[in-house]
């Protein structure tokens, strides 16, 4: 702060009426507001200046300012605010702003300039002003900067800005609108209030500054809804334009600086000056601007300044000779003219200063505020147009100063354009930009205008957009988790980013980057500032849910290859764009990838999947949240598409193709499978999947079968060899009919080509028939069409036993002769004395269910064994499975023991309840139980929850009953049964009232004390367990069936997978005799560990097809037609809702104005009569043109107001 310490009287202004004791300071000052140590003045005759006759001091104005009877929401906010001295320097600013007031750092920088006293501009005017100034802030992450006054054009930047807060409920602040008011210290109202007392470090509280005064003629008040005050002082009072240097040189500071800090680029922080009305000082301001380098938007219409401005741009001519412009003669006259009628003494300097300004015409741009002719553009599109300009045609510097405001339109109209030659090669960077930042719309107009993915997106590239995630990232996290067994290092790879999506799908799930690890493995030195920067960050970072040890790489000793290889063909650019968006969260990018995948089905799913499992991992609820939504949203793209491709009318074979063929751009998994893992109900309810699970589970097998058909061919495989069973048998003509056809002879009278005359029969379900060619060649176990061929009857017996609804009917039956063989054994051959030939006959039973259940861990679909026993353990039936079989061992062991038959024969009874529980999974298969078995699972989980509420009054009641009736009783036996007994039981009913009340007594069996308590306790306990608990349990029961009922379907598609899968993969004979089969595959699993050629492959059976090549293209592009179908419908329906939602804001706007409307109705009808009234006047005085006057409606005076 400075204060004047050389009284100078100001002699132009003490006239003969100031007062002569008490003259005026040429600092602005009386004499009296000096410390009396400063009245003297050795040398008078010296001009006043700051840097003479001031005492610079350390400030004590700072801190923060509440605004007391301000308007709108400013005094509800506290503001900062800080004094500085007219010469600090920008950088120490720059300094307080950004780390004191951590404002972090501008991506565009508005400074607008203009009067600094009350105009007025027209309604329309103000509203474009203040929408377009909020807008290109809000767009672009802009500061503001202004005067800072609550006059002129401040107080319109201010309400701006409190107009934004009201409409966002007052919450202006988080959305970053940053509004700075740069004044003068010396003309501002309540000094005092904003000075602390000395020797105070800080202001005790927020400085009060009130609003509700009646305000003066002289000092100037302090916009209150400016978010950030810098005060500048030079000591003198009352003297306007002291900051404007100070000013300018922290806005040359603030664009000096890197838009971006983190990338080394050249693109500083652009800055554009808005002049609206202004004096002389606004001219000189737009005069430095320009020598800064600044753009600046002339506000035509606005007044004064900026109109004055703005005729000069206009007018001006260009030169051959010089650069620049220049005015002509008459212009120029013109110009001067008007300055001096504006601002009469000044006009000559003033002119000068505006001749070196149109010297740089691509800095100078006009907007006119025509409210006449309607509004063209709005400003925030000229204040980026102005910039825009700034760049002298540097089309790259353009679009980074898009790409940093996010404003995609800007480039599409301003950029990429026919007038523009873009190199499309020289993008790289900006490609680079635009995926590090997640701005998907310029991504996808660099696609659309030619930008090569396949030239851009090397494996170095993309490892490098790796290594640049924040480490704060949950994908970061999970990187650091992987490498803390690690030694050393912190590079990423690709092969790690494979183990994560490996670990966020499933073991089997086979990544493109686990393929090679000498190929995706390597290390790259970081190139660039930024790459470095984000390397220590991520070494400091310690924000993570997961891990906070340093990255590391796999292996140090792998070794690289020289020369970096290009894009394989296994390598998908916009698949692997899209794994790293799904992986980052970006939903937005990851559906404009998705989009452009050529297997959209496939992609979606195994998004959600990995959405899903990474929303297991993060530990923030809104980030959980947000994967979770993103997932749903997957999964319904997954179904949209899917449901493009089931078309009744259309081919049904494709979708079953696609569904169960095996995928090598995502991991050898099927579309089915990834579902299943991603426990999306919603995609295998859908008809196209239950469709296709109802043909596996069909097999070879007709569908014209009836269903005791079946029982009847099953148990009779003779009639299975000779009888019309299969789809074979069915169809058994057609491949002849084709061959007929095929040798047909054509109109020439030769022979066509059989391809080319071939007939496709198609059956009910829309599916064609094989052809000649499919005839000749076996399929898969997963071919459920009709092969065309002449089965033998081995072959047609394999084929029926091999069904899974045939294993599954085989092992029901099975199943229940033995339960049949266990019940009758236990019931009535169960001897202590002897073993008989059933009981060996049904340990050797229990044997193979054994064997059957080692056998489900080894067939699992992990490729480890401890992943294989978890993935079994979890699953329910399994763990029933283990408890029997455990028991059942159990019991058989115990049965051995001399002396505990007894319990031998309980144990195994309580195992065969869990035998015949077992039987329930078999009603899975059924549509009406089903659904039923879910409710009762989901009920159970209801009735632990309430047992845990009963406990607690069952125990409580028990312990007070048996302590006040029967005390310091000893016996364990007794007091289990006085507490859990009695009260158990007396729940359901059985009072024991006998015991409460006994009608005779004995020394062994004394009478009860104090029995009336008890009975009392009874009374109570009886009515919250039988009146309030119970009837809780069945409004959870009714809650928990009303809740399940709308889903019981869904979840029983869903379950019909797991038993599909199941007896998929099951040998076709049930237990016992399943003992041959496992047999023979561990005779090949043998022969499979010893490498050994001569037997084939004992691969267990699997639910994926392997399409030929050619079949697999046709099946990409057809379900690619179909996702770009079924895309063009979404956008369409989009755009409809938009456009209803536009017409019914713009109708709400028009009701809106009815209030305006109908109050000029009766001006109308009044001006209407007063127009009637001067004709008839001029007619009765003959002062008409002698013509008849116009026909004119007439109006109902009762209609109007008067």
């Amino acid at each position: 702060m400075r204060v004047c310490n050389r009284f100078t009287e100001d002699k132009k202004k003490n006239g003969p009426v100031s007062d002569p004791a008490n003259p005026l300071c040429q600092c602005g000052k009386k004499k009296s507001r000096h410390e009396p140590p400063y009245h003297q003045n050795n040398d008078s005759s010296e001009p006043w200046s700051a840097e003479t006759h001031t005492l610079k001091s350390p400030t004590r104005s700072y801190g923060e300012i509440q605004f007391v009877g301000a308007a709108g929401w400013g005094q509800e906010k506290l503001r900062k605010f800080v004094r500085v001295d007219y010469e600090t320097k920008p950088e120490t600013l720059m300094e307080l702003i950004q780390k004191q007031w951590k404002l972090g750092q501008p991506k565009l920088l508005i400074s607008v300039t203009g009067g600094a006293k009350n105009f007025k501009l027209n309604s329309n005017l103000k509203n474009v002003f203040r929408k377009g100034l909020i807008k290109a802030a809000l767009s672009t992450d802009a500061w503001i900067i202004s005067g800072g006054s609550n006059s002129g054009v401040m107080k319109y930047v201010g309400e701006a800005v409190r107009d934004y807060a009201i409409a966002e409920g007052g919450s202006a602040t988080t959305r970053r609108i940053v509004a700075i008011g740069i004044a003068t210290w010396g003309i501002l109202d309540q000094q005092e209030a904003l000075t602390m007392d000395k020797g105070s470090k800080l202001l005790s509280r927020p400085a009060s500054y009130r609003m509700d005064q009646q305000e003066q003629t002289g000092p100037v008040r302090l916009d209150p809804n400016h978010t950030h005050f810098i005060l500048v002082d030079d000591g003198t009072t009352g003297k306007f334009g002291k900051e404007i240097k100070l000013r300018s040189d922290l806005e040359k500071q603030i664009s000096e600086q890197k838009v971006t800090p983190e990338n080394d680029e050249r693109l500083n922080i652009p800055t554009v000056c808005v002049v609206v009305e202004g004096g002389p000082n606004t001219i000189q301001t737009v005069k430095e601007a320009v020598e800064n380098g600044t753009p600046c938007l002339i506000i035509n219409g606005s007044g004064r300044a900026a109109n004055i401005l703005a005729y000069a741009f206009d007018n001006c001519r260009t030169s051959d000779n010089k650069p620049g412009k220049y005015f002509s003669r008459d212009v120029r006259g013109k110009i001067e003219k008007r300055l001096r009628k504006a601002f009469k003494d000044r006009a000559s300097d003033l002119l000068n200063m505006i001749e070196e300004c149109i010297k740089e015409p691509s800095l100078i741009n006009v907007y006119k505020l025509d409210a006449g002719r309607g509004v063209s553009t709005d400003i925030d599109g000229a204040i980026l147009d102005a910039l825009l300009r700034a760049q002298k045609g540097n089309c790259i510097d353009q679009l980074q100063l898009a790409m940093v405001w996010k404003r995609v339109d800007v480039a599409k109209t301003k950029i990429f354009t026919d007038d523009n030659n873009l190199m499309m090669a020289k993008l790289n960077n900006s490609v680079r930009y635009a995926i590090e930042h997640d701005l998907p719309n310029f991504l996808e107009l660099f696609i659309e205008n030619g930008v090569s993915m396949k030239d851009y997106l090397t494996e170095k590239e993309l490892t490098i957009l790796y290594r640049g995630i924040k480490p704060t990232s949950l994908l970061s996290c999970m990187l650091k988790e992987k490498n803390e067994k690690k030694d050393g290092g912190y590079n990423v790879t690709l092969w790690m980013i494979g183990q994560i999506i490996q670990q966020l799908t499933m073991d089997t799930y086979e990544p493109l980057y686990l393929s090679d690890e000498e190929r995706f493995n390597q290390e790259y030195p970081l190139t660039s500032v930024s790459e470095k920067k984000v390397h220590r960050e991520s070494d400091n970072s310690d924000h993570c849910g997961c891990s906070s040890q340093l990255f590391a790489i796999l292996d140090h000793n792998i070794q690289k290859s020289e020369k970096w290889k290009k894009i394989m063909p296994q390598f998908h650019p916009i698949r692997e764009l899209f794994l790293y968006a799904i992986l980052l969260n970006r939903q937005e990018m990851a559906r404009m990838l998705w989009e452009r995948i050529d297997e959209p089905i496939a992609a979606a799913l195994t998004a959600s999947k990995m959405l899903k499992a990474m929303a297991g991992k993060e530990f923030d609820q809104d980030q959980k949240k947000s994967m979770m939504k993103h997932a749903e949203n997957f999964e319904e793209l997954a179904i949209g598409v899917l449901k493009e491709c089931y078309d009744p009318g259309e081919d049904r074979t494709n979708i079953y193709n696609m569904m169960r063929r095996e995928l090598p751009n995502w991991g050898q998994a099927t579309c089915l499978t990834m579902a299943v893992q991603a426990q999306n109900r919603k995609f295998i309810a859908q008809s196209a999947v239950q469709n296709l699970l109802t043909k596996m589970w069909m097999g070879k097998i007709s569908n014209e079968n009836n269903y005791w058909k079946l029982w009847l061919y099953m148990f009779c495989p003779l009639m299975v060899a000779f009888n019309d069973s299969l789809m074979e048998d069915k169809h058994r003509e057609r491949c002849q009919r084709n061959a007929v056809t095929a040798n047909k002879p054509d109109d020439s009278g030769g022979i066509g080509d059989g391809h080319e005359m071939e007939m496709v029969e198609v059956d009910s379900e829309g599916a064609p028939h094989p052809t000649m060619a499919d005839c000749k060649q076996g399929n898969g176990d997963l071919d459920n069409r009709d092969s065309g061929q002449r089965l033998s009857v081995l072959r047609r017996l394999v084929l029926f036993y091999n069904a899974p609804i045939i294993k599954f009917r085989l092992n029901v039956v099975a199943y229940l002769a033995f339960l049949f063989l266990f019940s009758f054994i236990i019931l009535t051959e169960f001897e202590e004395e002897r073993v008989t030939w059933k009981e060996w006959f049904l340990i050797g039973w229990v044997v193979t269910l054994y064997m059957e259940e080692f056998r489900q861990i080894a067939h699992g679909e992990s490729n480890c064994w401890k992943d294989r026993l978890y993935h079994w353990i979890n699953d329910f039936w399994n763990m029933i499975d283990l408890a029997t079989l455990l028991l059942f061992g159990i019991g058989v062991a115990l049965r051995a023991i001399p002396g505990m038959f007894g319990p031998a024969r309980i144990i195994l009874a309580l195992d065969l309840i869990g035998f015949h529980m077992r039987l329930l999974q078999s009603f899975f298969v059924s549509e009406r139980l089903g659904p039923k078995l879910i409710m009762i699972a989901r009920m159970m989980k209801d009735l632990l929850f309430f047992v845990c509420i009963l406990a607690v009054f069952l125990i409580s009641y028990g312990i007070a009953s048996q302590a006040i009736m029967f005390p310091n009783v000893t016996d364990p036996l007794s007091i289990f049964k006085g507490i859990f007994y009695k009260a158990y039981f007396q729940m359901y009913g059985e009072l024991f009232l006998e015991d409460i009340q006994p009608e005779v007594c004995t020394l062994d069996d004394p009478c009860p004390e104090y029995s009336w308590m008890g009975i009392l306790l009874l009374s109570f306990y009886m009515m919250l367990s039988n009146v309030l608990l119970l009837n809780l349990l069945i409004a959870m029961f009714s809650n928990t069936f009303s809740n399940v009922q709308e889903n019981t379907d869904e979840l029983w598609k869903f379950q019909r997978y797991e038993v599909l899968k199941e007896y998929f993969n099951r040998p076709a004979i049930p237990p016992p005799l399943i003992l041959i089969s496992l047999i023979k595959s561990f005779v090949r699993f043998c022969i499979k560990i010893c490498n050994c050629s001569c037997c084939p492959s004992c691969t267990s059976p699997e639910l994926k097809t392997f399409p030929e090549e050619g079949k697999v293209k046709e099946l990409v592009l057809w379900e690619k037609n179909k996702a770009d179908d079924y895309i063009v419908k979404e956008n369409s329906k989009h755009n409809m809702e938009d456009r209803v939602q536009t017409i019914s804001v713009m109708m709400e706007k028009l009701l809106g104005n009815s209030d305006r409307l109908s109050k000029m109705e009766p001006q109308l009808v009044r001006t209407n009569k007063a127009m009637e009234w001067i004709m008839k006047s001029l007619i009765a005085n003959k002062l008409s043109s002698g013509e008849e006057p116009p026909d004119m409606e007439h109006i109902d005076s009762g209609s109007g107001g008067q």
